[in-house]
């Protein structure tokens, strides 16, 4: 009987460590791009300015996200999960028939602690926080 119950606390641990695992990788603030251009995300506050240090996705591709742990203190100046940082997105012309670059957001906040989304097609976008 107690191997039994042994052998149940081990695949339990087997099957909840890795959430554990998973939750940690939470730790960061991402931004995900959901449009059908390529972005270019820069910090704009909260941390570092991008070029020092800060957060800068130059070419994040459609379907690509890019992140930066909370507790880096060049993301996040202030170190706590609820800080506000905040991006500017634009669409980046990848040739010269594209259209020129379209500022999405400006100075958009977001907690450090979460992530946010750019979504949109057809040169109409928008950005959503979540925490």
């Amino acid at each position: 009987m107690r191997k039994k119950i042994d052998l149940i606390f081990a695949a339990l641990a087997l099957v909840i460590l890795p959430a554990f695992f998973t939750v940690a990788s939470a730790d960061a603030f991402c931004v995900y791009n959901d449009t059908d251009k390529v972005l270019f995300v820069q910090q704009t506050g909260g941390g570092k300015i991008a070029s020092f240090g800060g957060f800068i996705a130059r070419n994040l591709q459609p379907g690509e996200n890019k992140c930066c742990n909370w507790q880096d203190k060049d993301c996040n100046s202030e170190g706590k999960r609820d800080s506000i940082v905040t991006f500017e997105v634009n669409t980046v012309p990848i040739t010269s028939h594209d259209p020129p670059s379209i500022d999405v957001c400006t100075d958009f906040p977001i907690k450090a602690g979460g992530w946010m989304t750019v979504v949109g097609k057809n040169n109409r976008y928008t950005c959503t926080a979540h925490f």
